[in-house]
């Protein structure tokens, strides 16, 4: 979902997913923020929600791309 998410580089977008593996296990990732970061850096903040079993988790991730790069990669 994350992947999916991050090509649309758009505030506020969201992707829901349901497990294909897991029963009753689901969640979201919205994109919260986008930011340009020195050396042409590029950053979002992702939130990610997982429901497991009526469970709520939010995690927030950033993940970073470069100049040239395609995809973002989970920032350390």
């Amino acid at each position: 979902a994350t992947d999916e998410l991050t090509r649309g580089e758009e505030v506020g977008a969201t992707s829901n997913w349901t497990s294909e593996t897991r029963a009753n296990v689901s969640g979201s990732s919205t994109v919260a923020a986008i930011n340009q970061e020195s050396g042409g850096l590029r950053c979002m903040n992702v939130t990610d929600i997982v429901i497991v079993e009526g469970e709520e988790t939010r995690v927030s991730k950033k993940m970073c791309k470069r100049p040239g790069e395609a995809r973002y990669a989970l920032a350390a």
